[in-house]
C-alpha cells in the first residue's frame, strides 16, 4: 500500500510540476486551433471531404463541428494566458475605488475640457478659415 502510495505521487508530482514553456506552447496551439476551426467553418479555405463519417455527412454537423474546435481553440488559449491576468485581479482586489460623487465630479471635469477644446477648435476655425481663404486666392499662381 505504501509502495503504491509512493508512486500516485511521484506521478502527481511530475503532473503538477510546471514547465517553462508549457504555456507558450498551448497559447500557440490554442491559437492555431482557432483559427483552423475558423477556416473549417467559413469553409472557402478548409473543407472536409471524402469521409463518410457520420458527423461529417451534413453541413450543420460540420459546422458545429467547427465551432467545437473553436471553443477548443478559444479556451486553449484563454488557459494559457490566465497566468499573466490572475495576479492583475489580486491587485484589483486591494484597490480602493473611488466613490460615487467623485466619479461623478471626475466625469464631469473631463466632459467639460472636452467641450472646452471642442469650443476652441471651432473657435479657431471660424477666426483663421477667413486668413486661409484669403491666402489661398492671393496665393502665389
Amino acid at each position: 500500500m505504501e509502495d503504491k502510495q509512493e508512486k500516485f505521487s511521484k506521478v502527481m508530482n511530475i503532473l503538477k510540476k510546471e514547465y517553462p514553456f508549457e504555456g507558450l506552447l498551448l497559447g500557440l496551439l490554442g491559437a492555431l486551433v482557432l483559427v483552423l476551426g475558423v477556416y473549417i467553418f467559413e469553409g472557402d479555405v478548409l473543407t472536409i471531404a471524402m469521409t463518410d463519417l457520420w458527423i461529417f455527412d451534413a453541413p450543420w454537423k460540420i459546422r458545429v463541428f467547427s465551432v467545437i474546435v473553436m471553443l477548443v481553440g478559444a479556451f486553449a488559449l484563454l488557459y494559457s494566458l490566465a497566468p499573466f491576468f490572475i495576479p492583475g485581479f489580486r491587485e484589483l482586489r486591494r484597490v480602493s475605488w473611488p466613490t460615487r460623487n467623485v466619479m461623478s465630479n471626475h466625469t464631469a471635469r473631463v466632459f467639460g475640457f472636452i467641450i472646452f477644446l471642442g469650443l476652441m477648435f471651432v473657435l479657431y476655425d471660424f477666426i483663421f478659415r477667413p486668413v486661409f481663404e484669403f491666402l489661398h486666392e492671393v496665393g502665389p499662381y
